[in-house]
């Protein structure tokens, strides 16, 4: 019996689909598949990936889970970001705490929902006055905190799609209808620099600002 074929993208990967040519399984195909010739079906299917991440994905087991967009390593590579980045903000809190001599309860109160950037102005004042000799270190860390968070935003709140068959985010704009603009390649490279930037940030922190205020280390 003759087929008709699909082909439909799964992470990295053109999978090929063929069904009765009768119409008894159209059911089965979903708005993403683009019908193509047998021609181009044995070609999709004979075809090899060459990129080392599509290879990974490709060994990885085939579950719907793992079909999800972005790929699941890119997904874990987010994970790090948003735990590293909660890990700063963690810690900007009890910086402030520490300063102004407040307890996790009473300091929750005032900083529980504030935005990274509030804190950190926050954070300025509060060295401003009580600690001007660190003045220079936390400028230079304010600065580097805005720098990674920045970065962040890239990953975490851009839209997830496809740019010459890779990963790629992009700035969505809604006018007569939704489209995605300025679309960016995204390496997990790029994503795991950026966390062990954030960690960095961590570490600076806590050794220029926070340490040098510990009781016995005042200036």
């Amino acid at each position: 019996m003759s087929m008709k074929y699909y082909k439909q993208l799964i992470p990295e990967k053109w999978q090929v689909y063929a069904f009765e040519a009768d119409g008894s399984q159209d059911s089965y195909v979903s708005a993403d598949m683009i019908a193509i010739s047998p021609e181009q079906a044995q070609e999709i299917a004979s075809s090899t990936p060459q990129d080392s991440l599509v290879l990974d994905i490709l060994r990885a087991s085939s579950t719907p889970r793992n079909w999800s967009w972005p790929p699941k390593a890119y997904q874990e590579a987010i994970g790090q970001i948003a735990v590293s980045s909660s890990s700063i903000e963690v810690l900007i809190r009890t910086v402030i705490w520490h300063i102004a001599g407040l307890d996790s309860t009473t300091g929750r109160a005032f900083t529980g929902k504030a935005r990274v950037s509030e804190l950190t102005e926050m954070l300025k004042a509060l060295i401003e006055c009580k600690a001007p000799h660190l003045k220079d270190q936390v400028g230079l860390i304010s600065t580097k905190i805005k720098n990674v968070f920045d970065r962040r935003a890239v990953y975490i709140h851009q839209v997830w799609t496809i740019q010459n068959g890779i990963p790629a985010v992009g700035k969505l704009y809604i006018e007569r209808y939704e489209r995605l603009e300025k679309l960016t390649s995204v390496s997990l490279g790029d994503m795991y620099k950026l966390v062990d930037d954030m960690n960095q940030v961590q570490t600076e922190l806590m050794a220029s600002i926070l340490t040098p205020l510990l009781p016995g280390n005042d200036a």
